[in-house]
């Protein structure tokens, strides 16, 4: 028996505040827990970087508007439930009329979540690349994976009541982010996310581009950061450049940044 609407809304409303009240600061918690253990023991942890990028909490660069969480659970590539809670309220805060781009669809969990949370009049924008098609630059080691799919946007294609007329909103683009011509995109995203090829000429390219997009006082949000060598060392490498104020938002490894309005 499928859940009611009313059930499918307060699970998605609980979802929320599950991720971001217990998962995200017990989390937190565990992982400075375990690198404290490492560190005693004398093991590096392979899955984590050292970062230099000052933190700041989610509320302090987020204002806290009403949002849900759907498709909550997560799969091998997707961002973790606390950092998609992150994104849900990012999304929440665009001013009706802006758009919201991502750069990197995968199985579209994040892209629905962006589209269920925004204004009704904010238009999703979603690139993706074909697995046929060649890059500009070359991909990360174990990238490949994360492109040799069906279809992209799996999990909005699937959606179904109370949110499928939130898909709607969303276009998907295909290309590679490396040639694809944004420029009928520029100057009018409220929220800009990047979370394309995570190879370091990407994570340029792609920074660039998102500067371009996003409008004044809108938002660019980076995933990765801290994982994935290629992402940390261009935003590390931009902030001591042009000293934007880059934030990672503490205990995900998303980064935060506000165009000046």
């Amino acid at each position: 028996m499928s859940e009611s609407s009313a059930q499918a809304r307060l699970k998605a409303k609980c979802s929320v505040l599950y991720a971001l009240g217990i998962y995200l600061p017990f989390s937190n918690l565990a992982r400075a827990a375990r690198a404290r253990s490492r560190a005693l023991r004398g093991k590096p942890n392979r899955h984590q970087q050292d970062t230099q990028l000052p933190e700041a909490s989610w509320h302090r660069l987020i204002p806290s508007r009403p949002a849900v969480l759907v498709e909550a659970a997560k799969a091998n590539g997707n961002v973790r439930v606390s950092e998609l809670a992150v994104l849900a309220k990012a999304a929440a805060a665009v001013p009706a009329g802006r758009e919201i781009i991502e750069i990197g669809t995968f199985d579209g969990r994040t892209t629905l979540n962006l589209a269920i949370n925004s204004d009704p009049a904010t238009s999703v924008f979603t690139l993706d690349l074909p697995p046929e098609l060649a890059t500009k630059f070359s991909l990360d080691h174990g990238e490949r994976k994360f492109v040799e799919k069906p279809v992209p946007g799996e999990r909005y294609r699937r959606c179904g009541p109370p949110w499928k007329d939130s898909t709607a909103k969303i276009t998907q683009l295909l290309g590679d982010s490396g040639s694809f011509d944004w420029s009928a995109h520029f100057g009018k995203a409220g929220l800009v996310f990047v979370d394309g090829s995570h190879a370091y000429d990407y994570a340029k390219h792609d920074t660039e581009m998102a500067f371009q997009l996003v409008a004044p006082d809108g938002v660019v949000i980076w995933h990765d950061y801290g994982v994935w060598q290629g992402v940390t060392r261009a935003l590390e490498e931009l902030e001591r450049e042009r000293h934007l104020g880059l934030r990672q938002v503490r205990g995900t490894s998303l980064v935060f940044w506000r165009r000046p309005a």
